[in-house]
């Protein structure tokens, strides 16, 4: 995605130009660590699946690394992880079977998104419009983050493109008609819904694979709880700064999330790498609307129906 949805001029012609330059190295070090992880991560797991003082944790760290690899799948759909188109086709597919989206299904639907951001009719997001809001109340905090939802999102695109006809579409993701090849879209859902009934066949099989659904489950409680902090709760019109969030973090959340805690830059510029971000944030960070520090520190003003900080319209109720 080469547009720019941020219309002033904030970052100069001559300063924005080395920060659109792609670079491919960063990206293989960082998803190969990424990806090692990962991988060692479920072997630790497999091995120790009976001991339940030693799987428990190990499941949960496992589902924390295995909820940021949609930062990479994200990057690589935009494709400014890698210089060339078939690193980021190869990086896409690598994230996205895990994450569970197929790359032509995300790009479509992820684009939509930057184009319509907060607009309650065109964003795909916003499908159901509750997710524009912060839950009001603590119940509803906790429903919000149990994952159900995020798992939905994905669960019925795949299902909705792999197993129904193209007249269907309309009715679980209206979306679909920007795609440049549909039938692309068929395609690679079969792919990946063969590639997840392996593994969940796979997982009934392993010794405590109930400990993989464990943490596929949780995966989507950690995703949840940082792609909430992108948009939820800001105004529907003005900049797109005014529409989206950035997060102050530590670099542990930086590094497993590509940078994208700078998601109000990433909106501005979508053509900047990850690995430009923080530059990115030094000049324009006067600029940013809600400019808050620390996902935890966020999520727990909303569950407590606390005052967010300035810049952040307070949640409908007290909870």
């Amino acid at each position: 995605m080469d547009e720019q949805f941020e219309t002033r001029t904030i970052i100069p012609p001559d300063a924005l130009k080395p920060l659109l330059a792609r670079r491919t190295w960063p990206s293989v070090l960082r998803l190969t660590l990424h990806l090692l992880a990962f991988v060692g991560l479920g072997i630790a797991l497999t091995v120790n699946a009976t001991t339940p003082w030693l799987a428990l944790p190990l499941a949960i760290a496992l589902a924390w690394v295995w909820s940021s690899l949609f930062a990479p799948f994200h990057e690589c759909t935009h494709r400014t992880a890698f210089r060339s188109p078939a690193g980021n086709r190869l990086g896409a597919w690598l994230t996205g079977i895990p994450f569970g989206m197929a790359p032509s299904v995300y790009r479509t639907f992820h684009y939509e998104h930057h184009r319509h951001t907060q607009d309650l009719a065109r964003d795909p997001e916003l499908l159901d419009p509750r997710y524009a809001l912060w839950p009001d109340t603590r119940l509803g905090w906790c429903i919000a983050n149990s994952g159900y939802g995020l798992m939905m999102l994905k669960i019925l695109p795949l299902l909705g493109f792999a197993l129904k006809d193209r007249s269907r579409w309309q009715e679980f993701a209206p979306w679909a008609s920007q795609a440049t090849d549909p039938e692309q879209l068929v395609r690679e859902c079969r792919i990946l819904l063969a590639c997840w009934v392996g593994f969940l066949l796979l997982a009934l099989l392993l010794p405590g694979g109930l400990w993989w659904w464990f943490a596929a489950w949780f995966t989507h409680v950690f995703q949840t709880l940082w792609v909430s902090a992108e948009h939820s709760g800001l105004p529907h019109e003005g900049s797109i700064l005014r529409r989206t969030r950035t997060v102050r973090s530590n670099p542990f959340v930086r590094f497993w999330l590509w940078n994208m805690n700078y998601h109000a830059e990433h909106h501005g510029w979508p053509a900047i790498p990850w690995h430009q971000l923080p530059a990115t944030h030094e000049l324009v960070a006067a600029h940013l609307e809600s400019n808050v520090r620390g996902y935890a520190a966020l999520q727990s003003n909303i569950y407590h129906g606390r005052d967010l900080p300035v810049g952040d319209p307070h949640p409908a109720g007290t909870g």
